[in-house]
C-alpha cells in the first residue's frame, strides 16, 4: 500500500510539474503553438513509463518507515548534487531553474523505490533500534496453491529443512476462499485455510501481492512469480511439476522428495543378494545391500557364495546404519 501511494503521488506531482515547467519550455520553443495541457500530458506519460518500468522489474521486499525516510533523504541529497552539477555545466539560469523540479522529482522517486525494494538486503543500525535483514541465505521459493492444502507443509517448514523465504501469492490464498461443490473440495479448502493460518506467523513465510495481470488462475500466477523472482517453485502436484519443468522453472517437488525418503527395504520385502560369509550365530550367513547395510540370513550358512532370495523379517537401527534380519524363501 505504501508503494502504491508513492506511485500515485509521483504521477500527480509529475502531471503538476509537467504542466508548470512544460508551459515555460514549450512557449519559448514553439511560440505558444502547443496547447497548455500538453506539458501535463508529457509529465503523465513520463511518470507512467517510469512506474511501468519499475513494476516490470519489481521485487517484493520488506517495507518500513525508516527505509522511506532514509530513501527520501538520500534522494533529495542526490538531487541536490545533480542540480548543483547541472548548474555548473549549463550556463543558462532560466533553463536550469526550469529543470530543477523534474530532476529532483525523478531522482528522488527512483532512489526511494530502490531503497524500499532492497531494504531487507541491508542491516540498518540506529540508536536504540536495530533493523536486521529478514532474507534467508539460500534463495527463495514460491508456493504452488495446491501445496497449501498439504498437511505435511507446516511440519516441513518448522523442521528447518527449508531455510529460504517461502512466497505465497495473494491469488493462492484467494483460490481457497471461494465456495466448493463437493464435500471433498470443501474439506481441502478448510484444511488449506487452517494451514495458512498456522504457518503465517513463521519467519520464512512472506505474502506477496505482486501485480500479475492476465493470469488465468492461481497456479499460473505462482509460475509467473517464480520466473519474476528467478527462484524455485514448491509443489506436490505432478501436473504443476511437469508444467514448471516444461517452462524451465526450477522446482522442489514434495511428492518426489517423499518418494525418495521412503525406505527401500521394509518388513516383508523380498531381496535378491549374494551370501558373502558366515554370520556370528549358528547357521547364519551375511550379505550386504548396495547402501552397505548388513543383512543377516538365518539357516543359510550352507549357501555361501550363492545368490538367493530372502524375505525381510525385521530391521534393527544401529549407530552405523541399520541391520536387516531375513530368512530364505
Amino acid at each position: 500500500m505504501l508503494i502504491f501511494t508513492l506511485r500515485v503521488c509521483f504521477v500527480v506531482l509529475a502531471v503538476f510539474t509537467g504542466h508548470t515547467t512544460g508551459g515555460v519550455i514549450y512557449r519559448g520553443l514553439f511560440d505558444g503553438a502547443i496547447p497548455p495541457w500538453f506539458g501535463a500530458a508529457m509529465g503523465f506519460s513520463v511518470a507512467i513509463t517510469l512506474v511501468a518500468a519499475e513494476q516490470g522489474f519489481r521485487r517484493h521486499f520488506t517495507r518500513s518507515l525508516v527505509a522511506l525516510m532514509g530513501g527520501l533523504g538520500a534522494g533529495l541529497l542526490l538531487s541536490l548534487i545533480l542540480v548543483t552539477a547541472m548548474r555548473g555545466v549549463i550556463q543558462d539560469t532560466d533553463l536550469t531553474s526550469v529543470l530543477d523540479a523534474p530532476v529532483t522529482l525523478v531522482t528522488t522517486y527512483l532512489l526511494l523505490i530502490t531503497v524500499l525494494r532492497n531494504v531487507d538486503r541491508w542491516r540498518i543500525i540506529l540508536p536504540f533500534v536495530e533493523f536486521r535483514t529478514e532474507r534467508f541465505e539460500g534463495g527463495t521459493m514460491v508456493a504452488d496453491p495446491a501445496i497449501l492444502a498439504d498437511p505435511r507443509l507446516p511440519a516441513l517448514l518448522r523442521s528447518g529443512f527449508f531455510s529460504q523465504r517461502l512466497l505465497i501469492h495473494t491469488s493462492a490464498l484467494r483460490s481457497w476462499e471461494g465456495p466448493r461443490n463437493t464435500p471433498g473440495d470443501q474439506a481441502r479448502a478448510r484444511r488449506a485455510q487452517e494451514i495458512v493460518t498456522e504457518i503465517r506467523s513463521l519467519p520464512v513465510i512472506e505474502i506477496d501481492d505482486t501485480e500479475l495481470p492476465n493470469t488465468q488462475d492461481a497456479t499460473e500466477a505462482a509460475l509467473r512469480l517464480a520466473r519474476l523472482e528467478n527462484t524455485r517453485l514448491l509443489t506436490a502436484d505432478s501436473g504443476t511439476a511437469r508444467r514448471a519443468a516444461a517452462e524451465g522453472i526450477p522446482l522442489v517437488d514434495l511428492g518426489a522428495l517423499t518418494r525418495l525418503l521412503l525406505p527401500t527395504v521394509a518388513v516383508g520385502s523380498v531381496l535378491r543378494l549374494v551370501l558373502e560369509k558366515s554370520g556370528e550365530g549358528r547357521g547364519q550367513a551375511v550379505a550386504h545391500l548396495p547402501d552397505g547395510s548388513l543383512v543377516v540370513v538365518a539357516d543359510a550358512a550352507d549357501r555361501l557364495g550363492q545368490e538367493v532370495e530372502v524375505s525381510v523379517l525385521r530391521i534393527h537401527p544401529t549407530a552405523n546404519g541399520r541391520m536387516v534380519f531375513a530368512e530364505l524363501i
